[in-house]
């Protein structure tokens, strides 16, 4: 993805929803990083965020997971982070 301009609202909730997903909800992660890549990685994290999706560190490499559209608030981010969590559940390992 070319778009590396991060928007201020999304640097300012960063580490926030990073370490909300990484500690509550990284079966989604793994699930989506599953679905989109065919990575099977119980420990991916999520590591950098983009308004498209955002980066999953699996065994030292990145992988982009991208949402369906693009968000322009942390409401949206959140919103495009529950589909995912929804459309992937069938690839929870």
């Amino acid at each position: 993805m070319n778009d590396s301009k991060v928007p201020n609202w999304l640097i300012n909730a960063s580490n926030r929803i990073i370490e909300h997903m990484n500690d509550d909800h990284s079966n989604s992660i793994v699930s989506t990083l599953n679905a989109q890549h065919g990575i099977k990685d119980k420990n991916a994290k999520m590591e950098k965020l983009q308004v498209k999706g955002y980066f999953a560190l699996s065994n030292q490499k990145l992988y982009f997971l991208e949402f369906e559209q693009v968000c322009n608030s942390a409401e949206e981010y959140k919103a495009e982070l529950i589909k995912h969590a929804k459309k992937y559940k069938q690839y929870e390992l």
